[in-house]
């Protein structure tokens, strides 16, 4: 009896040493406001609507892939390190899942504008794109927002796509 009585004491004397020590510790079960992934995102959203702006008023040939081809490159490359810090974030689920949903989207304006060959996308082709970017681009820094300010990064609208 004796024996489970110290054994007791033992356990619970590293349990309240344990806890003593991890009193102090701050645990942060959030991931953790990157101020480069949040400048890279803003940039990327201005590059995008530059070059969707200027797709409007352009005529072939300079509306075509080929003519534009500086664009998706810088775009793909933009798009690669804001995956890369996502995936280095902690807690990273949904931030990559917006980033991956941002890359997406990426690759079928590419898409369509290589299938459209020699010919310019229309109006209403570029809104639509537009359109489509618009609530991810949302998600994407309300999340950073969210996470600057110190709150649940769940305060970002999830997406659906």
């Amino acid at each position: 009896m004796s024996r489970v009585v110290t054994r007791w004491r033992a356990l619970l004397l590293v349990l309240a040493v344990l806890l003593a020590a991890s009193a102090g510790c701050a645990v942060k079960w959030t991931p953790f406001y990157d101020q480069t992934l949040d400048d890279k995102a803003t940039s990327f959203q201005q590059d995008l609507e530059t070059y969707l702006t200027k797709l409007e008023s352009l005529q072939a040939p300079a509306c075509t892939y080929q003519q534009n081809l500086d664009f998706y490159q810088k775009g793909s490359a933009q798009l690669a390190v804001m995956q890369t810090r996502a995936q280095a974030s902690p807690h990273n689920t949904q931030l990559v899942e917006i980033v991956g949903l941002l890359q997406k989207n990426f690759a079928q304006l590419k898409n369509l504008q290589q299938n459209a060959g020699n010919s310019c996308l229309n109006s209403t082709v570029i809104e639509v794109a537009r359109a489509g970017f618009q609530p991810i681009f949302t998600s994407l820094l309300t999340y950073e927002l969210a996470l600057k300010a110190n709150e649940a990064p769940a305060t970002a609208p999830t997406l659906k796509q």
